[in-house]
């Protein structure tokens, strides 16, 4: 008897020790600030043109030019070798994605999907897909999307975006 005492009286404040670090880590791991990113872009307005053609270009470098659901089927200037971006609304708890498809003189920089604030266990939610793309080949580029469900057949009715892009020397 004396010797499960002794066996006991170390298992027992072991357990108790190991179920206190346990529960300090996941409180510690549930208490830390989202994650945030910087925004470390401005964006700059379109300018009409004539004949329904919009005129963008990033001044520099300093700035990145972003394109929106407003500049469907426009046409944007954009310097050579300069990174510009497309902001378009999406809704992935639906099954609704956009299917995007570039011109071979632009680069997919990055794709990323941004819920929007929501009260805590609200579900259906959309947010926004951004992709970064840099103009690499000058020339006549085109950026491309559908929005749809991946596994349904596509029948020509999906909402479509598109942005022309002029590749330019600067």
């Amino acid at each position: 008897m004396k010797s499960l005492l002794r066996h006991t009286g170390r298992f027992i404040p072991g357990l108790i020790g190991l179920g206190i670090m346990l529960a300090l880590l996941l409180v510690s791991g549930c208490t830390q600030p989202a994650v945030t990113y910087p925004v470390d872009t401005q964006i700059t307005a379109t300018t009409p043109a004539p004949a329904g053609m919009t005129t963008t270009m990033a001044e520099g470098g300093k700035r990145m030019v972003t394109f929106t659901e407003s500049d469907n089927g426009t046409t944007g200037n954009i310097a050579h070798n300069t990174r510009f971006a497309i902001v378009l609304a999406e809704n992935p708890t639906t099954g609704f994605m956009w299917n995007a498809t570039l011109s071979p003189g632009l680069e997919l920089q990055s794709s990323d999907y941004r819920q929007n604030d929501a009260a805590p266990g609200m579900v259906g939610v959309g947010g926004a897909r951004t992709w970064v793309i840099i103009a690499k080949d000058p020339g006549s580029q085109r950026f491309s999307a559908s929005y749809r469900r991946s596994w349904e057949n596509v029948t020509g009715n999906e909402k479509a975006y598109s942005v022309n892009i002029n590749v330019v020397k600067i």
